[in-house]
């Protein structure tokens, strides 16, 4: 084997594996994505319920008033 034949075997190796390292780095990234959704989505559900009581106290007091 001489000394450009191990050179390109090398490089393909290294080519593959680059592109596997690509591969994974863009999965782990989707990944992130969605974590980041459903973590967002979880915050906002518990900030409604705040809201809600909040909108209920308004609405009893309206009545509390009115009556």
């Amino acid at each position: 084997m001489t000394i450009d034949e191990l050179y390109e075997l090398m490089k393909q190796g290294f080519d593959r594996i680059e592109n596997r390292l690509d591969s994974i780095d863009t999965r782990l990234r989707n990944v992130e994505t969605d974590v980041a959704e459903l973590k967002g989505r979880r915050l906002a559900f518990k900030e409604w319920i705040p809201i809600g009581c909040a909108v209920i106290a308004v609405i009893v007091s309206i009545f509390a008033l009115l009556k």
